[in-house]
This record gives C-alpha cells, sequence and structure tokens, in this order.
C-alpha cells in the first residue's frame, strides 16, 4: 500500500471517528459540564492570569456545587469583570461591568471532573521522538520539554515548541508531529479559522501516528473543535502533502 493511500484511509477513518465521538453520550456529557464554566474575554483571560497563571478551569461558586465540588476553606478567589445585561426594545447588550469572583478547578475538591481522554499510553517509541526532535532542529525550530499545566500538551509560539514532558513518550511524539504540522502549514500562512489550523494539524498527527503504529485518540481532540468528516476531508490535500513530509523525514533518519 503507498504512503498517499495509507494517509487517505487513516484521515476517512479520523473523520468517521470523529462523528462517532461527537454523537456519544460521553461526549454530550462532556459538553455539558463545561458549559458550566466562565466564558471569559480577552480581558478576563488576561485578569485571571495575572493572579493564577496555572489556573485550567474556572467558575463560580454555585456554580462549582452544581458540579458537585467545593471550594476547599481558606482559598482566595480570583476577580474577574462580569457584565450586567440589560434588555432594551426586547434586545439585551451589556450596560455596565460588576466585580466577580470565580475558583479554578485546583481550588476545588469532590466529585471528578468529566474528562475527554486523548493521552496515548505507552513509551516504547523514544526512536520516533528522537527522530522528530531532530528534525524539529533541521527546521529550525527551538524545541523545549518542560512541565505545562496538566490540560495542556504543547504549544507552538514564533519558532518555539514546548512540550509537556510529564505525558508519555508516545503522547509527547504525537503532540510534536501535531506542532510540527502547524510549522510547516501555518508558519507564513494564515487559514481563515483556529478550528481549520485545529483540524489540519491534528489530522496531520493522526495520519503519521498511524502509520507509524502509535494510537492516537485525534478524533477526541477533534471533537471538541465541532470537526465533521466534511470538515476534516477537505482538507486532504494539505494534509497528506504535511503527513508524507514529516513521515520521509522519520524514514530518512538514521
Amino acid at each position: 500500500m503507498s504512503l498517499t493511500t495509507q494517509i487517505e484511509q487513516s484521515l476517512k477513518q479520523l473523520a468517521e471517528e470523529t462523528e462517532q465521538a461527537k454523537q456519544s453520550q460521553f461526549f454530550k456529557q462532556y459538553l455539558a459540564t463545561m458549559s458550566k464554566f466562565w466564558d471569559y474575554s480577552c480581558r478576563n483571560q488576561l485578569l485571571i492570569h495575572l493572579q493564577s497563571p496555572n489556573a485550567t478551569k474556572v467558575a463560580g461558586y454555585h456554580r462549582w456545587k452544581q458540579l458537585k465540588r467545593t471550594v476547599k476553606k481558606g482559598e482566595t478567589g480570583i476577580k474577574i469583570l462580569a457584565p450586567i445585561i440589560r434588555t432594551i426594545n426586547n434586545e439585551e447588550e451589556i450596560s455596565a461591568f460588576r466585580p466577580a469572583t470565580v475558583f479554578d478547578v485546583s481550588q476545588t475538591e469532590g466529585e471528578p471532573l468529566i474528562e475527554i481522554d486523548i493521552d496515548i499510553k505507552g513509551n516504547d517509541r523514544q526512536d520516533i521522538l528522537n527522530k522528530l526532535i531532530q528534525y524539529c532542529a533541521k527546521l529550525s525550530v527551538k524545541l523545549e520539554f518542560k512541565t505545562l499545566s496538566d490540560g495542556l500538551y504543547g504549544y507552538n509560539s514564533n519558532g518555539l515548541i514546548a512540550i509537556n514532558s510529564a505525558k508519555s513518550v508516545n503522547t509527547q511524539a504525537s503532540t510534536l508531529i501535531h506542532e510540527i504540522a502547524h510549522e510547516l502549514l501555518h508558519k507564513n500562512s494564515n487559514p481563515s479559522s483556529r478550528q481549520q489550523r485545529e483540524i489540519q494539524a491534528e489530522a496531520v498527527a493522526y495520519a503519521v501516528s498511524n502509520c507509524l503504529g502509535i494510537q492516537s485518540k485525534g478524533f477526541n481532540y477533534l471533537a471538541l473543535y465541532d470537526a465533521d468528516y466534511k470538515k476534516i476531508m477537505e482538507n486532504l490535500a494539505l494534509i497528506s502533502e504535511a503527513s508524507k513530509k514529516i513521515m520521509s523525514e522519520i524514514r530518512e533518519t538514521a
């Protein structure tokens, strides 16, 4: 089977698995849980970061109670600005802002939250990770392995890729493929949306991981970005091109 055919089959499999993930009862429950968290603006994101740089999921006291978790005794809340909505001529608009207090999940205790699993088990593909590290050097991309917040696997910013060193070797390899895909596809171009960029990068990670025998859970990741069969498959050409570049580099690296 040719590499092109293998990549195309992997992409079709990813598209089908993503559709199934979105329709699952578990995923619907996850979205219902996530909807209870504070949907904060850029301004509030900055306020949260300044007060608690490691915050991942924030909600008010009563929202945490709805999720069957309580704020730990002695915890100091994170101050944000909550909009005051008024209705004029049957239309809602923000009339002012008021101070509000939220707490990060790390400041609470109780029943565990529903989580979407995208971790990959296993530490047996250090050889692939080493080849990807060499590829980053060839691309003149600075690479760092460091502890990131638990929900963050890696990121790409201005020629720097950071990978969460607390994750398994196989998860690190798949994440690095994702970030290299961003570098190849988006460094000098800007697709219309973050959704499109993430669909492209994660589909590359899924296709390459499949070719290498690393089981990927990219369908769960893409379900979070509301991807569907059409949105995935319409990117086939770009995904295939980037996947073949990475696979060729891995095969050529001694």
